[in-house]
């Protein structure tokens, strides 16, 4: 085992929550989001509790600013839930840096809320730039849903910011800290992640970390990726290399330094190399005051790395600087934000999708367009919720499905790279966006319609696996393939009439093949799931 950072740190002390307090988890499972919820939590252990802080989790990457409200006069939230006289703030923390979706991220505001023995608090947990915090579909508004001896968690609601738009039931997901009795929260946890200062600073491509989240960056393999790293001019210094994750916290953090790279991984080398002159482990030689290191890519793999350095005004001696994480990937899965009403536009040769171009009706593109109503675009994108005929023939090409959907508040939208091309241009990629357990807008959550887009895959490109749960209402759907504006335009079909009938072969190769109905979904009384479109174009389908 490489012993790099181990010896010494050694006299470094192992930081935490505070002993006083005590953890309960509510569920990190995710499938849907607002600005934020609303719980209750009652003291139900025959003592007073003192609620210190709380973990939340997001729907996606992003910078949040997050606020903490209680029910001014105590008690349960219900009834409050759109007066904001009601509730008092306690705590605001902005600029909450989030990588990744469904994790726990420290608010990073210490909170000090007592509930007496046997009494229930109402708590508001949100955020108020816009962006989405993550939460899961309930049972019953009010049930109890996680507990221990001293505190019990309630399902509650989802709000849009501040106080509208109410969903219910929804569970708050994140961490809930307490102490028993009064004055446990005097010590909230260390900030779990390692920042740079003036005396050591590290960081990967420009990206930057917080006390609450630390830098990474997703690179393409074959792409570049830089190491900057700035140090007072002539100041000892080195750093430690991990061919690993970084995380909070790691052992042998002290109050003045935080390790956030596994010390006890054996790949753990020194940057610097040669003879050791510092604790015998590490090669300190003088810093030029800044450089810059370009990264080889040409594998894939995960890294993270720690820079120490000489300062005399630490009490430890030395600073660390933040632990910046490099993932080298030749591919992946981007998980798209959506507003409603609204598209988002991804490079395919960058991360993290990572792959090439795309061919649609023989052109090749190099960027796609999700839209939030379902359907993907090439040229631009499109925000229009209300499918029509005259659309899908006049504005972007375009393969999906159509119609007034709220992907914002439930299900999700992915978009993967499955590797090279299946069909069309060697060279290309395959790719699947997909819609899944996305619902008819303003019902509520009704409508729970399933879909893949797949582009140049097995069957050429491909509507598949698409379900309906059968309570669609009345809003229009479109769906097929088109070119738009640049197209030629035969009558409408019905993919149900044409189910089992063999493969179809229009006119042109610009020809578009497009079901509508303009007072609901399709029809699908013979249960077709997949329309295949084998030469890219809609020279040809097939329903299945």
């Amino acid at each position: 085992m490489n012993k790099l950072f181990v010896s010494l740190l050694a006299l470094c002390l192992i930081t935490g929550t505070a002993a006083a307090q005590i953890q309960l988890t509510t569920t990190f499972a995710g499938g849907n989001g607002q600005s934020g919820c609303m719980f209750d939590i009652t003291a139900t252990g025959g003592q007073a509790v003192e609620i210190c802080g709380f973990d939340f989790s997001a729907w996606a990457a992003g910078t949040y600013d997050m606020e903490v409200y209680t029910v001014s006069a105590g008690g349960p939230f219900l009834g409050n839930q759109t007066n904001p006289a009601a509730w008092t703030l306690q705590g605001q923390s902005l600029g909450i840096p989030v990588a990744a979706a469904n994790t726990a991220i420290p608010l990073g505001m210490p909170l000090s809320v007592t509930i007496p023995a046997g009494a229930t608090q109402g708590f508001y947990v949100t955020c108020s730039n816009g962006q989405i915090v993550a939460y899961t579909n309930g049972t019953v508004q009010g049930a109890a849903y996680a507990s221990d001896g001293n505190i019990t968690f309630y399902e509650g609601i989802g709000l849009a910011y501040p106080y509208g738009g109410s969903f219910t039931p929804r569970i708050f997901n994140g961490n809930i800290y307490y102490a028993t009795g009064t004055g446990g929260c005097a010590a909230p946890p260390a900030a779990p992640w390692q920042t740079n200062s003036a005396s050591s600073s590290l960081d990967i491509d420009g990206i930057n970390g917080s006390a609450f989240q630390g830098p990474k960056s997703v690179v393409c393999f074959g792409g570049t990726s830089t190491l900057n790293s700035a140090v007072p001019s002539g100041t000892p210094s080195d750093i430690a290399v991990v061919f690993g994750a970084h995380a909070p916290t790691q052992a042998l953090s002290s109050p003045n330094n935080v390790v956030n790279i596994d010390v006890f991984n054996p790949t753990m080398f020194s940057f610097n190399g040669g003879a050791p002159n510092f604790a015998g482990l590490l090669n300190l030689t003088p810093h030029p005051g800044a450089y810059s290191f370009p990264i080889p890519t040409g594998s894939t793999f995960v890294a993270s790395a720690q820079q120490l350095a000489i300062d005399g005004t630490n009490p430890d001696g030395y600073a660390l600087s933040q632990a910046p994480e490099i993932t080298v990937t030749v591919g992946g899965v981007l998980t798209y934000a959506h507003a409603d009403d609204g598209f988002v536009q991804t490079t395919l040769n960058a991360s993290p999708i990572c792959g090439t171009s795309v061919d649609f009706y023989g052109t090749s593109y190099t960027d796609i367009f999700s839209g939030s109503n379902g359907f993907a675009t090439f040229v631009s994108g499109s925000a229009a919720f209300i499918a029509s005929q005259a659309e899908w023939q006049t504005l972007e090409p375009r393969i999906g499905m159509q119609a007034d959907l709220e992907p914002n508040a439930y299900g999700t939208v992915t978009l993967t790279n499955n590797g090279p091309a299946l069909s069309g241009s060697p060279g290309s990629s395959h790719l699947t966006m997909s819609y899944a357990n996305v619902t008819e807008w303003g019902t509520g959550g009704l409508g729970v319609t399933s879909y893949d887009i797949v582009l140049n895959g097995p069957n050429g490109h491909e509507i598949a696996n698409f379900t309906t749960d059968g309570s669609w209402g009345i809003t229009p759907v479109a769906a097929g393939m088109t070119l738009g504006a640049g197209g030629t335009h035969p009558p409408l079909v019905s993919f149900d009439a044409l189910f089992g009938t063999g493969l179809q072969a229009n006119v042109l190769g610009t020809d578009s093949v497009v079901d509508f109905n303009a007072g609901g979904m399709l029809a699908n009384v013979n249960g077709w799931s997949n329309i295949q479109f084998p030469l890219l174009d809609g020279s040809a389908y097939l329903v299945q």
